[in-house]
């Protein structure tokens, strides 16, 4: 997780689970090269016009490879907006999606259906609010229309419909949450993260509260980016990263994650999610959903169309540095001697 040509996983390492000092050689070293090298380098090397990737009328489609998703890994790989081809892709991001009464749409301005959507706004304050745009005013009306949005058991839902919170709807909203409260202890906030934590612990972080059974098997894999998805180790992340301590509740994804720990110490990537098979003739036009873009890619490489920093089915920097970050917050990281 140190070498030099992965910066972003070099740099958090460092900072966050070895807790050098933001302004030791070796961290601002690191910390310089995200976007220059590596993965964040990668994924700025398949965008536009120093502005959007793929295509320049919707940042939500194609899954996974639209503007959005790739702002949201980025944001999470430590690119902020100092970087002029984020900060670029941010602008169009807001013209194309911002909604002015709160929130961000899964459909470009000027379209049927242009509305907030409650994973789509969640990934993306996450996103811009790490990257550094937390006081736009922009993020935090998002923010608000979020909060407005939680349901009677502290959670969220999707569909308009929906009465009962959903792990992948609820996950987006309190990461958002957690970046948020990084940046401005607002009594609000923090009450919704508590109350939305509880209904995460009160599932045992993946299982149902009826029967005690997994939700959704792709639950019990560790994805990476998990999109507007789900999994066990990123319930524990979004947890830790609000501050909740260790409560017993957490103890059968604790077992689990330790359980998938390999011999030599590290953890895999064990799925990615695909994405669409191809980019067209849907961009944002008849459909934003496809069925394929829940398949997963548990060996090797997807295609093009595969947002994906690691091999599946092997040994993970990112991973393993994720599952040791979460130990450390709950304190069950052994200190090395």
């Amino acid at each position: 997780m140190l070498e030099e040509n992965e910066p972003s996983s070099q740099y958090f390492t460092l900072t966050e689970l070895v807790g050098h000092d933001k302004q030791d050689s070796a961290v601002r070293r690191a910390g310089e090269n995200i976007g220059k090298e590596g993965w964040a380098a990668r994924i700025f090397a398949r965008q536009k016009e120093n502005t959007y990737w793929e295509n320049k009328e919707s940042c939500y489609v194609p899954k996974f490879t639209g503007t959005g998703w790739q702002l949201a890994v980025l944001a999470d790989l430590g690119v902020s907006s100092e970087d002029p081809r984020f900060a670029n892709a941010v602008d169009h991001f807001f013209e194309l999606h911002n909604v002015e009464t709160g929130g961000f749409s899964i459909r470009p301005k000027n379209q049927k259906g242009f509305e907030p959507h409650v994973c789509n706004t969640g990934n993306m304050v996450r996103a811009l609010a790490k990257a550094g745009y937390s006081r736009d005013d922009r993020v935090q009306e998002a923010m608000s229309w979020l909060l407005s949005k939680q349901l009677s058991d502290f959670a969220w839902n999707c569909a308009p419909s929906g009465k009962h919170g959903s792990f992948l709807a609820t996950v987006e909203p309190m990461w958002a949450l957690s970046e948020m409260i990084e940046h401005e202890h607002r009594a609000e906030w923090k009450e919704a993260a508590a109350k939305s934590s509880e209904f995460v612990l009160r599932h045992k972080v993946y299982k149902s509260d009826r029967d005690d059974s997994v939700v959704l098997f792709d639950f019990l894999k560790i994805h990476y980016p998990t999109h507007y998805c789900y999994d066990f180790l990123h319930g524990l992340r979004v947890l830790a990263e609000l501050g909740i301590p260790r409560d017993e509740r957490m103890d059968d994804a604790l077992r689990l994650l330790r359980a998938k720990q390999l011999v030599d110490g590290r953890w895999p990537l064990e799925a990615v999610y695909r994405g669409w098979r191809q980019s067209h003739p849907m961009h944002g036009a008849e459909t934003v959903s496809r069925p394929e873009e829940r398949e997963l890619v548990t060996e090797g490489w997807g295609t093009d169309r595969t947002l994906q920093l690691e091999e599946a089915g092997k040994p993970s920097k990112w991973m393993t540095l994720q599952a040791l970050l979460v130990l450390k917050r709950l304190g069950l990281l052994e200190p090395r001697s």
